[in-house]
């Protein structure tokens, strides 16, 4: 599972005029056309290199910096860097069981500067101490924008609020991060699913909009059951005459990392089910055995 952040308030550009007072916001933002393959590294316990490709998919030339975040997934399925996790639920649990592969890969470019439509590869490398012990390590490679120049306030532009304003331009980030799984020893992954739950909701609409039609939705537990993380699809199937039919929801790139037990997922259906229709989950690997269910239930709508 890849994740893209927008960083508010990344770099912030402050001219005062003869006196401060309230504050005259301009707002730029940048860098919304980065891109990034593939969407995971994992070395196995042979692996020593991998190739990552960044492009820059944008209009303008664009300046990027790439480095190693420590990042955790808490229940909800969110990925925090360790700082902001500590101060979520369940955050603190989940930071203390991070394993962090940040000390046993290099890389290469550390900075790069991209014209419209360029790509650059980027090299990972895995060095493993020989004392290394058996387990699972993560890190994320992340690739943030780098504000141009431009990105500051002109003369005329500091110039434009009326006296005793304050000129602050905000730039808006992009970063992308990627997670790099190093395995030491044979991987364990192994799937259960668990606590399935079924709803119909109404939708949220604005007010004076049309109605929209209910959702309803599939809740479960995705558990990990073995050492190594989870990354693969679920797919929900209703079953007629006993076998798996219609397709009927699911996810794809579904991730359960090493620091949590268990993921809850939200699935939208594409339909409301009838009662006492019965909906079959399967969860495939999508990592060491691709294509190969790890865990399978079925649930009857109440």
């Amino acid at each position: 599972m890849f994740s893209r952040r927008l960083l508010g308030l990344a770099a912030i550009s402050m001219i005062a005029a003869t006196a401060v007072g309230s504050p005259s916001f301009v707002r730029a933002q940048v860098g919304a056309d980065l891109s990034i393959s593939p969407k995971r590294v994992t070395f196995d316990e042979a692996g020593r290199s991998a190739t990552v490709y960044i492009f820059n998919r944008g209009s303008q030339a664009a300046t990027y910096s790439l480095g190693l975040v420590d990042r955790v997934m808490t229940p909800d399925g969110q990925i925090r860097t360790v700082a902001e996790s500590a101060n979520a639920p369940e955050g603190a649990a989940a930071n203390a069981r991070l394993k962090s592969a940040a000390a046993l890969l290099t890389f290469a470019p550390r900075r790069v500067t991209l014209r419209p439509g360029e790509s650059q590869t980027v090299r990972i490398r895995v060095l493993r101490p020989a004392d290394l012990a058996v387990g699972e390590y993560r890190t994320h490679l992340t690739v943030t924008d780098v504000p141009p120049e431009t990105a500051g306030l002109t003369a005329e532009e500091a110039a434009a609020p009326g006296a005793g304003e304050l000129a602050v331009r905000i730039v808006a980030l992009f970063s992308v991060s990627i997670p790099v799984i190093v395995r030491q020893g044979p991987a364990d992954v192994q799937a259960g699913i668990d606590a399935v739950r079924f709803a119909v909701k109404d939708p949220q609409t604005a007010s004076g909009a049309a109605p929209s039609k209910q959702t309803a939705f599939l809740t479960i537990d995705l558990v990990r059951q073995g050492a190594s993380s989870l990354f693969g699809d679920i797919e929900i199937r209703a079953v007629k005459a006993g076998k798996p039919g219609e397709v009927v929801g699911g996810a794809k790139g579904v991730a359960v990392y090493g620091e949590i037990d268990r993921r809850t997922l939200a699935l939208p259906l594409t339909r409301i089910p009838a009662r006492g229709e019965t909906l079959s989950i399967v969860f495939r690997d999508d990592d060491t055995r691709a294509g190969t269910p790890l865990a399978t239930a079925d649930f009857t709508v109440p």
